[in-house]
């Protein structure tokens, strides 16, 4: 079931992501990265974190932002956090 949900989540995401990006035939997966990802850098990270927070009601944490990894990190914490059903 938790996967299931994680997998709706990245569903989310990936939107999110090509939108934000600016690339309609990206798709993410849960280790994306900004180490893999062209075009996902400090600024762009922003935008994110502002659509991602819009979307699933949440607001992420100063330490979850500067230590998450990749978009399971992401899909972790909106699972966690968010009050949105999934």
């Amino acid at each position: 079931m938790k996967m299931e949900k994680k997998e709706k989540i990245l569903k989310v995401l990936n939107e999110i992501f090509r939108k934000e990006l600016n690339n309609d035939s990206l798709i993410i997966d849960f280790l994306s990265s900004p180490k893999n990802i062209e075009g996902w850098d400090s600024v762009t990270n922003l935008l994110l974190i502002s659509s991602i927070e819009e979307k699933f009601n949440i607001q992420f944490s100063i330490d979850f932002i500067f230590e998450a990894e990749n978009v399971g990190d992401f899909c972790g914490y909106i699972l966690t956090n968010s009050t949105v059903e999934f």
